[in-house]
C-alpha cells in the first residue's frame, strides 16, 4: 500500500472542542474491559506535562490481540458523528490502522499515514467509504488501533503514545448536523462541536482517498433561509469561511465571539456600501478597520 503524508494539520481547537471524548488520559481504566483492554500492556503517563497512554507492543498473547490497543466503546453514543481523530506519537512512520466493531459483527478499517517521533493529529473518515452505513450511534463495541497496520515480529517492544482521541463534527440540539434534513433549522440557531474546512487523506480497500470537508457549507445546507441568528461562540471554528450561509440566509445575525457584552457578528446587511463605520472615538473608518467600530448603531467586534 501507497504511504501517504497526512495532509490535515487540525488547530488546538479541534482537539480541545471535540465532541465525544473517548480518551482525554483521565477518564477510563487500563488494562479492563470497562476502558483500554489488556493489549500492549497500556499504562497511563505524564508526557509534556498532559496525561497520556503509553503502549509497549509485544509478542503476547494470541496473534490477532498483539500489537493494538482496544478502547471498549459500550458506554458512547456517537450522536450522528463520524469523524474521529486521535494524538499519536511513535518513533517509525508508518500507516496507522483504526477499526471500529460491533461483537465481531463488523469491522471497519480506516487508516492515515503517521510521522515519525512527533505529536500527530490523525483524522479518520467513517462517514464515507464502504459499509459507513453500519456504523451506529450506540451498540459499538471497540476501537481498535494498530501502530504498524498489523502484526509484525519485528515492531515488538516499540513504544506508542496515544491521546486525545475523539468524535467531531458540527453539532446543533446535541446531535450532528449531518444527521439532519436540509432546511431544517430555522429561527436562532446555537451551534456546538466544530466548524471547520480543509482536506486529509484516508484509506480504504487499499486506495487513498484525499478528503475535502467543509462544515460552513454543510451547516448552510442545513439552515432554511429564514434562519435569523447563528451562535457559534461555543464552536471551535478554523478557516472560517461565512459565505455560503450569508448567501442563503441574507438578513442572519452571525454571532462569533462575546467580549464585554459586544458581539462580535458577520452580516451582510451590515457589509453594504452604504454602511459607515465608526470607531469609539466616533471617527469615521474603512470596513477594514480591526477593532471595535460602531455600523447602522450597533457596536462590532471586528
Amino acid at each position: 500500500m501507497k504511504k501517504v503524508f497526512l495532509l490535515m494539520c487540525l488547530m488546538a481547537s479541534t482537539v480541545m472542542n471535540a465532541q465525544v471524548v473517548l480518551w482525554d488520559g483521565e477518564d477510563k481504566e487500563v488494562g479492563s474491559d470497562g476502558g483500554f483492554w489488556n493489549r500492549s500492556t497500556p499504562t497511563v503517563i505524564e508526557e509534556e506535562g498532559n496525561k497520556c497512554l503509553k503502549a509497549t507492543l509485544s509478542s503476547e498473547g494470541e496473534e490477532w490481540e498483539r500489537q493494538n490497543i482496544a478502547l471498549g466503546l459500550g458506554d458512547y453514543n456517537l450522536k450522528g458523528l463520524r469523524r474521529v481523530t486521535l494524538r499519536i506519537k511513535m518513533a517509525e512512520a508508518h500507516n496507522v490502522k483504526v477499526k471500529l466493531g460491533k461483537d465481531g459483527a463488523y469491522v471497519l478499517e480506516r487508516l492515515a499515514w503517521c510521522n515519525p517521533n512527533e505529536w500527530q493529529v490523525l483524522v479518520l473518515e467513517y462517514g464515507e467509504g464502504p459499509d459507513n452505513d453500519k456504523v451506529v450511534d450506540e451498540g459499538n463495541t471497540y476501537l481498535e488501533i494498530w501502530p504498524y497496520e498489523n502484526y509484525d515480529a519485528s515492531k515488538n517492544g516499540q513504544e506508542v503514545y496515544i491521546d486525545d482521541i475523539k468524535v467531531e463534527g458540527t453539532m446543533v440540539n446535541d446531535m450532528a448536523i449531518r444527521t439532519m434534513a436540509d432546511n431544517s433549522l430555522t429561527g436562532e440557531v446555537k451551534v456546538t462541536g466544530v466548524i471547520g474546512k480543509g482536506t486529509y487523506q484516508c484509506t480504504w480497500e487499499g486506495d487513498w482517498h484525499p478528503e475535502a470537508y467543509d462544515d460552513y457549507a454543510l451547516l448552510a445546507s442545513k439552515l432554511a433561509p429564514t434562519a435569523t441568528k447563528l451562535d457559534v461562540t461555543e464552536a471551535a471554528r478554523w478557516d472560517e469561511d461565512w459565505s455560503a450561509i450569508l448567501a442563503k440566509c441574507p438578513g442572519i445575525e452571525i454571532v462569533t465571539e462575546e467580549t464585554d457584552g459586544i458581539r462580535s457578528i458577520e452580516n451582510s446587511e451590515l457589509r453594504t456600501e452604504n454602511s459607515n463605520y465608526y470607531n469609539l472615538a466616533g471617527q469615521k473608518v474603512d470596513s477594514n478597520y480591526k477593532g471595535i467600530v460602531v455600523v447602522n448603531g450597533k457596536k462590532i467586534l471586528k
